[in-house]
């Protein structure tokens, strides 16, 4: 169980919130709680613009995003499940214990995230809690907020819906060459998985410069280490891949070179 405090500390503590709708849908800084004129830029692009490559993923990497049948086929099928799963898991974790364990009609990827964060000894706190820097003018969010029991610590996971096939496999430049990523991501190749991890990197490293955030963490008897953790959620199963040391310890730089 959580401490008492914690997640609604979590809410109020965020630096920032989500704002408009459609195209101009983004984080904007808070000061005191209340909402700021400083609007920041989403994470995806800055590292699409200045870290990922310009090659082109491969066909059996481009298979993530095939469409899954039943209610969701059609165009863009499998974005549109992996953003109702978002929004559902989103509502029942910010609604509390009580609510999961009432909740009727959800999603199968809904119950397999619930079951396999179970699994893992992971207990939910919120999700999407915003995470930002003004110095970076850089606005993001945790997809969940977790708490690992054993380890007695908080873990950032950042959730992805599909993905089947070939996360692995790099980019290709215009000469059929693999294409690794830039500045301090230049030894990564540049494949689905490592943009998903260089996105996790970040996110916690946005969250771990909070030191009030982490100091309140420590008087409500937690570690103030925090880990990341990407979670895969398909048809088949869930998949977890760890933050190692190696991006954590990149996650400076990489944040400033997303400046």
């Amino acid at each position: 169980m959580p401490p008492r405090g914690l997640k609604s500390f979590l809410k109020k503590s965020a630096p920032a919130k989500l704002v408009g709708t459609g195209k101009y849908r983004g984080f904007a800084l808070l000061s005191q709680c209340k909402k700021t004129s400083t609007k920041l830029k989403g994470l995806t692009k800055r590292l699409s613009n200045r870290v990922w490559s310009s090659g082109a993923l491969p066909s059996i990497a481009k298979r993530a995003d095939a469409r899954p049948g039943g209610h969701w086929s059609g165009k863009k099928g499998g974005l549109k499940r992996g953003a109702k799963v978002d929004a559902q898991l989103t509502r029942l974790m910010n609604a509390g214990p009580a609510a999961l364990k009432k909740a009727t009609h959800v999603f199968r990827l809904t119950k397999m995230v619930l079951s396999g964060l179970a699994a893992r000894g992971l207990e939910p706190v919120m999700a999407q809690r915003a995470v930002a820097s003004q110095a970076h003018r850089l606005g993001t969010a945790a997809d969940f907020v977790c708490l690992d029991k054993k380890a007695n610590k908080l873990v950032i996971v950042e959730l992805k819906c599909g993905f089947d096939h070939g996360i692995t496999a790099p980019t290709v430049s215009g000469k059929g060459k693999p294409c690794t990523m830039s500045g301090p991501l230049r030894k990564a190749s540049d494949c689905v998985l490592h943009r998903h991890l260089a996105q996790l990197a970040v996110t916690r490293e946005l969250f771990v410069r909070e030191k009030p955030t982490l100091a309140k963490i420590g008087d409500l008897g937690l570690d103030q280490d925090v880990d990341g953790l990407l979670m895969y959620a398909r048809d088949g199963g869930v998949e977890f891949h760890a933050l190692s040391d190696w991006w954590a310890k990149r996650a400076p730089k990489l944040l400033d070179a997303l400046k």
